[in-house]
């Protein structure tokens, strides 16, 4: 008997789908022209993709890194911290891109939306990482 497609786990860390969508969605939405003219893409734009993809690979790293001793555990919860971080900056960019290029507000709630659900899912891996690993922390 088999599952539906829907309701199948995946096996995927919810925090990495959310960045997915999320770098995808930053980089459709850069990419046109319509949003972003081209005389913004060296300004704003490459900044903008940079921090969306730099929060991914982050998160890649971190749910790569396999837990053995303490500094598996550090270096897993640094790239959690820097994943955070990129997103923090890329709340920065699209705020400022929302002021300067007068983006609809439909589109930023929805982008910022999106940033905001992948940090609150990294926050909750962080937590969860904190009490996985308590072994390791002494």
């Amino acid at each position: 008997m088999s599952v539906v497609s829907g309701k199948r786990d995946q096996g995927r860390l919810k925090v990495l789908d959310r960045a997915y969508e999320l770098s995808k969605y930053t980089l459709s939405i850069v990419r046109n022209e319509k949003v972003f003219p081209k005389s913004y893409r060296w300004l704003l734009s490459q900044k903008i993709v940079d921090e969306a993809v730099e929060a991914l690979g982050c998160i890649k790293r971190a749910n790569s890194t396999k837990v053995q001793c303490y500094r598996d555990y550090e270096y897993r919860h640094n790239q959690q911290i820097q994943a955070y971080a990129h997103l923090e900056a890329l709340l920065t960019y699209i705020d400022l891109a929302f002021n300067v290029l007068n983006i609809s507000a439909d589109r930023v709630e929805y982008w910022t939306g999106l940033v905001l659900e992948t940090q609150k899912c990294l926050m909750n891996w962080g937590r969860a990482d904190k009490q996985r690993y308590a072994e390791y922390m002494n």
